[in-house]
């Protein structure tokens, strides 16, 4: 998987937001895309998640990249993280080096949370062992929700992970393209509607969050972690599964095999 046939230490996780459907301009058109009404003008910020994580990974030897995010639109069955490949694909990414066997996808997240763990249980299932390091891919205004919230919610520990943020242009002040408004109401939103939400149910259990992953799942994607009860012991991982329309898993409290001998 990784130069000298050793085993991968650290994973790259990049946090899927869009269905690329492919087209003529490879993705630079927004109309490749199924987009959400507020993500207007926000696909170069996607390709530039794409792109700064596979420099990453040409430049870091024991990673792994993750691409994670389910099938969210009914329009197709095409998964964000698969769509992320393909744009790769389409593309000719792989310049950065011989990437392409040292990138995975996981296709079942619905929501941030689930990015993380769904993507470390990923990384797990490939090498066999819990990653050493996390690099995490996405967007700068949510580094909170990730580093203050997920993070210790998993209880995964501060120090074996980083995050590398993009904003979409119209965030970032010395651009062309800096809109003030716009990033007030983007910000606001992370506040009430992100972090805020999490802060407030920090396993994801509650109905309010289960419901958004509910309308993100309109092929009914299964979002337990593990594909056997078998796979679930060998984890060591404490979780529930909770009964719904889409059974669905999540985490509980208590220690996690992640944490080695590291107190947290």
């Amino acid at each position: 998987m990784t130069s000298h046939n050793t085993l991968p230490t650290h994973l790259i996780l990049v946090c899927c937001h869009a269905i690329y459907l492919g087209g003529p301009t490879h993705g630079t058109s927004e109309s490749e895309w199924l987009l959400a009404p507020f993500q207007a003008n926000e696909t170069p910020t996607f390709t530039s998640h794409i792109t700064t994580a596979l420099a990453l990974l040409s430049s870091t030897p024991s990673a792994l990249l993750i691409f994670s995010g389910s099938s969210t639109r009914s329009e197709t069955r095409k998964s964000e993280a698969r769509s992320y490949l393909d744009l790769c694909v389409d593309n000719g990414f792989w310049g950065y080096g011989e990437l392409r066997g040292r990138v995975l996808l996981e296709e079942r997240a619905l929501d941030s949370f689930a990015n993380l763990v769904f993507g470390v249980v990923g990384f797990w299932r490939a090498v066999g062992e819990w990653p050493e390091m996390v690099t995490l891919v996405g967007h700068g205004f949510k580094e909170g929700r990730f580093l203050e919230l997920h993070v210790l919610a998993m209880r995964w520990p501060r120090e074996r992970v980083r995050f590398v943020g993009v904003d979409p242009e119209y965030m970032v002040e010395d651009s062309a393209g800096f809109d003030a408004e716009r990033c007030e109401s983007v910000r606001r939103g992370e506040r009430e509607r992100g972090f805020g939400e999490w802060e407030k149910d920090l396993m994801g259990r509650g109905e309010r969050l289960r419901g958004k992953r509910r309308e993100r799942n309109p092929w009914k994607v299964s979002q337990l972690f593990f594909e056997s009860e078998e796979e679930r012991e060998k984890s060591g991982v404490k979780s529930e599964v909770l009964r719904g329309e889409v059974v669905e898993e999540v985490l509980v409290e208590g220690r996690q095999p992640w944490e080695g001998t590291i107190s947290v």
